[in-house]
């Protein structure tokens, strides 16, 4: 046989590849039902609907709201019999049906009704922070999903490599030209790579498992598209739309609220009652009585005001502080992205036509006995090395700019 007109290079057929994949789906086909393929934007709106944190707190947000309508809860009314000027065994006296009434001025009300308000509004802003969360999660759960994929076809691609080689290699052991040692070597490596598709297999399981567990039960839901960088992020430096400072703004607002609400305790109740009396035998008379309650001792009033004051310091330096961490955050993000993309660029560019290069060199020598299988072997490696750099370049800078996104709100 012409050793020269086999083609060493020759890699998997992309349906082989196909069919590789089909078959680790057709499993999970009879596993889990039937398989669906979904998009990023469509496995966002499903883990959103399905999500329990999401729901407790849309529950937390009409809670707060059905409080902020009841507005304060009004006083108890009193009814109770009363007796004056009454000896026992005599039936002269004043002998009275009662019926007590306190009230709030309208103030307090409007002060408990803001005060609920607010504590929508914080509910709100918590149910914006869980929803970041959530794309957070399911996107880094999706695109998990895409790298393992492309390891896998990886993972084959190298495996049918190797075959190649350790084919190519006995061939030329029966030809007589090299001896056992370049066969041998072909099927240690080529072993190595059967166990790292296996590897690859077990992740690729794993992954689709959890970004699975995002979404309602009764499918298999599978990704769509390859593993692709993201677009870089616009960063809005004056973090104005930071989720997780609108947060604790709205805090801030609602411990304002809490301060009129314990200044409202010290405003005067109207203190109301009318009677149906009998007096001396003299029925029916009527009496009432009319006036204010208000707090004489005011100290444990105004240590619950200051304390409240407090509460007000206490998220503005939470403000202040969540603030600067979030910058500290986001500025090492935005420098390692920007290194990120810098390696990505050179392996793309340099690295990665250079190899292969190298590769169909060393292969054309190795053919024609100008070089040794070490040498080529080596080729290989740098070919899946470079390859493998290139895809954790491209998923470790989508995990950034994924994480980054959160921090900003975008």
């Amino acid at each position: 046989m012409n050793t020269n007109q086999y083609r060493m290079n020759r890699k998997p057929s992309i349906p082989g590849v196909l069919i590789f994949l089909l078959i680790i789906a057709g499993s999970y086909r009879g596993l889990y039902g039937q398989a669906v393929s979904i998009s990023l934007e469509e496995a966002l709106t499903l883990a959103k609907d399905h999500y329990a944190g999401i729901e407790r707190d849309q529950l937390s947000v009409q809670q707060q709201r059905e409080l902020a309508d009841a507005g304060y809860m009004p006083q108890p009314t009193q009814i109770y019999l009363s007796g004056d000027e009454f000896l026992p065994g005599n039936q002269w006296g004043v002998q009275a049906l009662n019926l007590q009434q306190n009230f709030y001025l309208p103030k307090v009300s409007e002060v408990q009704r803001r005060y609920y308000e607010r504590g929508a509004f914080v509910a709100e802003k918590q149910l914006s922070v869980t929803e970041q969360q959530v794309i957070r999660d399911v996107t880094l759960a999706y695109q998990r999903v895409q790298y393992a994929t492309e390891v896998l076809n990886l993972a084959v691609e190298n495996s049918a490599l190797y075959q190649s080689f350790l084919e190519l290699a006995t061939v030329l052991l029966e030809s007589g030209e090299t001896g056992k040692i370049p066969q041998m070597s072909a099927r240690t490596r080529l072993g190595q790579a059967r166990l790292e598709k296996r590897h690859a297999e077990e992740q690729y399981q794993i992954a689709l498992d959890q970004f699975n567990q995002w979404l309602p039960p009764g499918n298999r839901y599978e990704v769509r598209g390859t593993l692709s960088p993201n677009p870089a992020p616009r960063v809005d430096t004056s973090l104005q739309r930071s989720p997780h400072l609108e947060i604790i703004r709205a805090r801030e607002e609602m411990a304002r609220a809490q301060v009129a609400t314990q200044e409202a305790k010290l405003l005067p109740q109207i203190n109301s009652r009318l009677s149906l009396q009998e007096a001396f035998g003299n029925f029916p008379l009527f009496g009432y009585q009319i006036g204010v309650n208000v707090p004489l001792f005011r100290k444990s009033y105004d240590q619950r005001i200051e304390a409240a004051k407090v509460g007000v310091e206490i998220q503005k330096a939470s403000l202040k502080n969540e603030r600067q961490d979030i910058r500290r955050i986001t500025s090492e993000l935005v420098a390692r992205i920007a290194h990120q993309r810098e390696v990505l660029e050179y392996l793309q560019q340099e690295l990665q036509p250079l190899v292969e290069e190298q590769g169909a060199t060393t292969l054309a020598a190795f053919r024609e006995g100008e070089t040794t299988y070490l040498e080529y072997l080596d080729s290989i490696e740098q070919i899946i090395r470079v390859k493998e750099q290139v895809l954790d370049g491209v998923y470790s800078l989508n995990v950034l700019q994924v994480t980054l996104n959160y921090w900003l709100g975008q």
